[in-house]
């Protein structure tokens, strides 16, 4: 008999972790599993994406906690043997409906975010709170996915949770799919440029005033370089501003969500990581996969594992424009040394893990 595996998620915007939940609908075998994917709001770029053969369950709310009457009726609707959440605030309110859910239901978690760091950013008051309620529910998880070694590290400390409720599974690369979108479209660049490509949200995480200043510093040494910045977001109009200060602005793209980014890495020169946090970032992993070099800052967690320290690219252990400008230089001038690092990622090899944690 098949197993009802419901994964709830609040939407299909064009992140990491949507990615993530797109590839693992997309591959879970269905003669094992009866899938419901149920959306807080169904909205985002990846929609289009996910796959007929599953029920795809809207409950059209703006915010989580308005949703969450309807999310207890769905759920006690289709009865699941496994609910797979994935995103911290929401993996919260799962744990906290627990006991009104029928059957009693496995209850699986997945961090998308290293926790020390992504709660320092928190005001004092929000701190406390929010630890609290993590370190009160998450214990009650079945399981806790951590996406590398050192984020599991980082939630058994600073959750106190015990080691063996928390498990690390590495984030699925579909490396058919790039493969055959990488090169489908035309070169998006000049190539008369040498093209630095970075990708990403643009929030305070991603650390894209820090690559704008570093950029400006290989611009001085190298000046026939040009920076595309893939993504959206809040900070949009504060990057353009100081584009405008540090008087690069002919030389810096900052491009919209693209539902097939893979040209962008496929053609570029370098990719850089420029993020103060992450939890696993899906960006390296996909230059890895287009075969282009990569620059990251050595930040929690994940690049010094996808790396192996500098075996696959440069990873930058300071924080800050100068170290980063560096990298990217040594980065233009030195050899490639993404090889085959992206098949360690692969989906056929990932997604075994997640079916025998399901």
């Amino acid at each position: 008999m098949k197993k009802k595996l419901a994964i709830v998620v609040p939407s299909m915007r064009g992140g990491g972790a949507e990615r993530v939940v797109l590839n693992i609908v997309s591959n879970l075998d269905r003669e094992k599993y009866d899938i419901r994917l149920i959306l807080i709001k169904k909205e985002g770029p990846y929609v289009k994406f996910l796959p007929q053969d599953i029920t795809i369950i809207d409950l059209n709310s703006s915010r989580v906690r308005n949703s969450i009457i309807k999310l207890i009726k769905e759920l006690n609707r289709f009865k699941p043997h496994t609910i797979l959440s994935t995103l911290g605030h929401l993996n919260l309110v799962i744990l906290g409906i627990r006991g009104l859910l029928k059957g009693r239901p496995n209850i699986i978690v997945r961090e998308a975010n290293t926790p020390s760091v992504n709660l320092n950013g928190l005001s004092p008051i929000k701190k406390t709170i929010m630890l609290f309620l993590y370190r009160s529910l998450y214990p009650k998880a079945h399981t806790i996915i951590a996406q590398c070694k050192s984020m599991k590290d980082d939630i058994t400390s600073f959750f106190h949770i015990s080691k063996d409720k928390v498990i690390h599974i590495y984030n699925p690369l579909d490396l058919e799919k790039i493969n055959a979108n990488k090169s489908i479209e035309e070169n998006p660049y000049n190539t008369d440029n040498i093209n630095i490509l970075a990708v990403g949200r643009l929030t305070y995480q991603k650390g894209f005033d820090i690559l704008l200043e570093a950029f400006k510093i290989v611009t001085k040494q190298v000046p026939n370089t040009h920076l595309t910045i893939l993504g959206e977001g809040g900070l949009k109009e504060d990057l353009l501003r100081k584009v405008e200060e540090l008087n690069i602005a002919k030389q810096v793209s900052i491009v919209d969500f693209k539902s097939n980014p893979y040209p962008y890495y496929y053609y570029a020169d370098t990719y850089v990581l420029s993020s103060r946090w992450e939890g696993f970032p899906n960006t390296l992993l996909e230059a890895l996969a287009c075969g282009t070099k990569v620059v990251a800052n050595d930040c929690k967690s994940g690049p010094k594992e996808i790396l192996q320290d500098n075996k696959y690219g440069i990873l930058v252990e300071e924080l800050g424009a100068a170290p980063l400008a560096t990298g990217i230089l040594n980065s233009i001038f030195g050899e490639n040394l993404s090889q085959d690092r992206a098949h360690y990622y692969s989906i056929e090899r990932i997604i075994k893990e997640y079916e025998q944690t399901l």
